[in-house]
């Protein structure tokens, strides 16, 4: 019975054993799942939509293999289809097993004018995230499945016609060494088990000294037993041989019992990627776009280049970088404009507000500091994305006034509503504020005057009414000056709500400056900026100046009695011909 027990003990162990290996080599299910797609050869650009990227648990590793540049990049689904915009491009799909199958082709609806040619996707503002290389590309994502990847290569090219997607698969074991580590232990039981069982044998065979002859015993009279019942049950089996096939039977149905629940392979899925935000922008992609614009403004003001600005900067702040950089070619001390702080010089993002839209034009709005520094005055940008190919512009940058005080906006997750120039839910239609603020920039007494706090306005104290009046009596009576507001063209208006009523906004105001002599014989001297861009000296007809303000403003809503706030500005000649 000894030798049975240690010997189904060490079966027991080396099914343990074996059940542990086997999990970690031959039932252990592979580690990933890959799809090929077959590319046709004649479209420039494939679509992969969220639905194949989320066709098995995990993340994405994508593989592109080409004969020339391999881009691939991801943004929302639908942000997609903007930038492919007539362009013909070929869709992946999977089965209900997650297979591949047959791509379709399609054309993408049309956006605006955005038709013809064959764009190159590389360094689009639009993507979440991109990567290119030469000839292949490698890259491991996580694509939730409102997202969608664009796959190509120059855009004049064909798209790479090797793509694989393959999903890692998780293979735990977590049984594997407990079931080796129980089998050896059992192993060790079993040989123990076994020497003991030797030990026992050897002596019960030893030498054995014979004991005297017994005496016979005395005859004892028979004994009265009552007679029991007959069982219809067997009597139970004795011996050694009954024993030994109850422990057998017991250890090979433990063995059974282990093996059937402890070989099933086990394995997980990836947590579920999370979902994009309600604002066109995320804050990565933001961040990247605001600085890209920074650096290269400073690689602008460096060289004195307007058409490199012009790739990054549009509208008033454009028009005010582009005259700065004329007149600094003669005038080196002329003042800049404000300079959006770049990363080398330790920038600091004070606020980000990407506009919460799937159409366009889009907008975003941020704040960035230099630093830590007190004496530079924090910068806001306006930047504006017109149609889903064209990159972000900065559209207005103004530096903030110390004591101002920037209301708050809503998340950046969220994303603020761009209002309408018309909307009428502010105590000024936004795209009247411009003309509203020139109006006390030229009399102090204006009815629009109450609307605003004057006091401690830069602005005011600088072009207001007053400057105005000492620019008059410096001119003498030889000659005149007027000053007159140009009209404002309501596009070029930006309005960011607010968390609470009221709204950021943005307004470009352009003042020209007319002096002419008196009489006649007498002429006009310029100087400055003025002459600079004039490209005169001196005139007898008269000249033509026109000066740009940036101007951002707290409008609070219609029928509060709060004021209208000039947060931020900036201001600069922007022109000046002789009439």
């Amino acid at each position: 019975m000894r030798f049975a027990i240690a010997l189904v003990t060490l079966l027991i162990a080396g099914a343990l054993v074996a059940a542990g290996v086997a999990q970690r080599t031959i039932l252990k299910p592979e580690d990933h799942v890959t799809a090929v797609a077959a590319v046709p050869a004649d479209v420039h650009y494939v679509v992969v939509p969220g639905s194949v990227l989320q066709a098995h648990d995990g993340q994405q590793d994508l593989h592109l293999g080409g004969g020339g540049v391999v881009f691939a990049g991801y943004a929302r689904s639908s942000d997609v289809t903007a930038w492919l915009s007539g362009q013909r491009y070929a869709e992946l799909g999977v089965d209900a097993a997650g297979a591949m199958t047959k791509p379709v082709v399609r054309t993408a609806p049309v956006i605006g004018q955005l038709e013809g040619g064959t764009p190159d996707p590389s360094g689009a503002d639009l993507w979440i995230d991109q990567k290119t290389a030469e000839r292949s590309l490698d890259w491991s994502v996580d694509v939730p499945g409102s997202m969608s990847m664009i796959v190509a290569s120059t855009g004049a090219d064909a798209a790479p016609a090797d793509l694989r997607l393959t999903w890692p698969v998780r293979t735990a074991t977590p049984f594997a060494v407990p079931l080796i580590v129980a089998g050896g232990a059992l192993a060790v039981l079993g040989l123990l088990l076994y020497l003991w069982a030797l030990v026992h044998v050897r002596r019960q065979r030893g030498p054995r000294r014979k004991s005297p002859p017994k005496m016979p015993k005395r005859p004892q009279p028979p004994k009265y037993r009552p007679q029991r019942p007959a069982s219809a049950a067997p009597a139970p089996e004795r011996g050694r041989r009954s024993v030994r096939q109850r422990v057998a039977v017991t250890g090979a149905g433990a063995a059974a019992v282990l093996l059937a629940g402890l070989l099933v392979p086990t394995s997980g899925a990836a947590t579920a990627a999370t979902q994009p935000s309600g604002a066109s922008l995320t804050e990565g992609q933001a961040a990247r776009i605001l600085f890209d614009a920074a650096d290269t403004a400073a690689a602008a003001d460096r060289s004195g280049s307007a058409k490199r600005l012009g790739t990054r900067f549009t509208g008033a702040a454009l028009d005010l970088r582009t005259a700065y950089y004329a007149i600094r070619k003669q005038d080196s001390k002329t003042p800049a404009p404000a300079t959006i702080p770049t990363r080398a010089k330790g920038a600091v993002i004070k606020l980000l507000e990407p506009e919460a839209t799937t159409t366009w034009p889009r907008t975003l709005f941020a704040t960035v500091q230099q630093g830590t520094s007190t004496k530079v005055a924090p910068v806001s940008v306006a930047l504006v994305q017109d149609d889903p190919r064209s990159n972000y512009k900065v559209q207005y940058a103004v530096r903030l006034i110390s004591n101002a005080r920037t209301p708050d906006l809503p998340s950046a997750v969220d994303g603020a509503k761009r209002l309408d120039p018309s909307a009428q839910v502010l105590t000024v239609e936004p795209g009247e504020l411009a003309a509203a603020y020139g109006a006390v920039l030229n009399d102090s007494g204006a009815a629009t005057a109450k609307l605003f706090r004057t006091d401690g306005d830069p602005v005011l104290e600088d072009v207001g009414q007053a400057a105005k009046q000492r620019i008059a009596k410096k001119l003498g009576s030889t000659a005149g000056i007027t000053f007159k507001d140009l009209p404002v063209d309501p596009s070029s208006v930006i309005a960011m709500s607010t968390a609470d009523p009221g709204a950021l906004v943005a307004v470009q105001l352009d003042e020209q400056w007319t002096v002419k002599p008196k009489r006649s014989g007498v002429t006009v001297k310029t100087s400055g900026g003025t002459k600079i861009l004039s490209k005169t000296s001196s005139t007898s007809t008269g000249i033509v100046s026109v000066y740009g303000y940036q101007l951002l403003f707290s409008v609070p809503s219609a029928g509060s009695e709060e004021p209208i706030v000039l947060l931020g500005y900036d201001q600069g000649l922007v022109s000046a011909k002789e009439l």
